[in-house]
């Protein structure tokens, strides 16, 4: 077996089926928790609603407890409703709160999961852009080689012009992709 002439292998299609894959396990994720995100918050409007409720029942008890001329008995109802009042607002606050808390966390996950994916499809298009320059590096190196190396005589004097032009498209390739390695692309 000669390595020395084996052309390298284009795994390309190895790199981005595996960013293929990233994406659609990312996309699934997403999916499950938009409807998780959905859920919550469908959730989260009758607690907020029943805070307000409750509010609302508990300043009307604490106005009737303000102008309260009647008896005794009449007094400590109010003052129970009352109480009960502010601790069903408190507990439906409380579970509003934790919903918040939930959905806020839900919604820095999808913020992952969307710069996630914006990744993956940047490194999709650059890891295509590679395979193209690499192509077309060696295509260009093939024509060099074809030129330079041709036995055929296809005149009696070579075209050096062409040779030298060659060589610089060849060096201004191999430059620019130096360049976007030091660059990070």
């Amino acid at each position: 077996m000669n390595t020395g002439s084996a052309r390298p292998q284009d795994n390309y299609d190895a790199f981005l089926s595996r960013l293929e894959a990233a994406t659609s396990n990312l996309s699934a994720r997403a999916g499950s928790l938009d409807k998780a995100l959905a859920a919550v918050t469908l959730l989260l409007e009758p607690y907020d609603s029943a805070v307000r409720k409750w509010e609302r029942r508990r300043h009307h008890v604490h106005g009737q407890l303000a102008a309260h001329s009647g008896s005794p008995q009449s007094y400590t109802a109010l003052c129970e409703l009352h109480i009960v009042a502010g601790k069903m607002e408190s507990m439906f606050r409380g579970r509003a709160e934790r919903l918040r808390e939930k959905l806020a966390v839900m919604q820095v996950r999808r913020e992952a999961i969307d710069k996630s994916l914006l990744e993956l499809d940047l490194s999709k298009i650059k890891l295509n852009a590679s395979r193209m320059l690499s192509q077309d590096r060696e295509k260009l190196g093939n024509i060099f080689s074809a030129l330079s190396g041709s036995t055929v005589a296809a005149s009696a004097l070579p075209d050096m012009g062409l040779l030298g032009d060659l060589k610089e498209a060849r060096e201004a390739v191999i430059l620019a992709e130096a360049l976007m390695e030091v660059k990070g692309y």
